[in-house]
């Protein structure tokens, strides 16, 4: 089975979707389309895993609507069937109650809930011939209700996990199976440039953080991709439609989260 399974990931250039794609390849997955904005980390990327298989590439911002469209296309043109879609890009954009502007509420909603929408939507219609296929979106912690500035992406986010449960349901008989990962605080590239450009934090933010949580560091991308790894394979098969906590700290437990603890 995974010998001939073909992939299409989102956000592929970088942080959870290169480590799924990495994953999908060391499998046994027989190729993966990467898509990205960034034209040049993509390239970048799809060169470091063109060893492990064959990788397609294709650049374009997920704020263009006819970009889900072409990409399931562009992954059917090369591969003949799509097995597997994970959408793993994401708009982590500051926006509150009192600062959310209808251009950020765009952004946000765009990236994080209509471009997934509508690669299910496109991906379904293969996987729906194939009698078979698997969907994983990562979602967020968040989604159960962020902080002030992370009013909207937490929004967005709820939204995409009731779009996930509806198309679970949706398609389970056709063979399908359809997931979310809440992800917790994960320790990524984007991350890194978030905390260190935009909130100013030292270089070893993500290491002095680390100490503070349960497991003495925090998740990584790698980490994400062993439990994206389970859900396309065979010991999965009969779980659909699962909203999955990606968190060291459980949620409705919260009592002041350790990484804001003092050391």
């Amino acid at each position: 089975m995974a010998e001939t399974r073909y992939a299409l990931v989102t956000g592929g250039a970088q942080g959870m979707g290169f480590a799924a794609a990495k994953a999908f390849l060391e499998m046994g997955f027989r190729g993966v389309l990467l898509v990205d904005r960034n034209a040049a980390k993509l390239a970048a990327s799809a060169a470091k895993l063109a060893p492990l298989g064959r990788v397609e590439a294709l650049a374009g911002d997920l704020l263009d609507v006819s970009l889900p469209a072409r990409a399931v296309a562009a992954a059917v043109a090369a591969f003949g069937r799509l097995d597997v879609l994970v959408n793993a890009a994401g708009n982590t954009e500051r926006a509150g109650l009192d600062d959310t502007t209808p251009e950020a509420f765009e952004r946000l909603f765009g990236v994080n809930a209509r471009a997934p929408l509508f690669l299910m939507q496109e991906a379904v219609k293969v996987m729906r011939r194939q009698r078979s296929g698997t969907i994983i979106n990562m979602s967020s912690m968040l989604s159960y209700g962020g902080p002030p500035n992370l009013t909207t992406y937490s929004a967005s986010k709820a939204a995409l996990n009731v779009l996930t449960r509806s198309t679970a349901h949706k398609v389970a008989r056709h063979g399908i199976r359809v997931f979310a990962i809440n992800l917790g605080w994960v320790n990524s590239e984007g991350e890194h440039a978030l905390q260190t450009g935009y909130h100013r934090m030292p270089q070893d933010w993500a290491t002095a953080i680390g100490r503070r949580m349960p497991a003495g560091r925090m998740i990584t991308p790698d980490d994400v991709a062993g439990l994206v790894g389970y859900l396309v394979s065979p010991s999965a098969a009969m779980m659909n439609g699962a909203i999955i906590d990606y968190e060291q700290v459980p949620a409705g437990v919260f009592e002041g989260h350790p990484a804001l603890a003092p050391e």
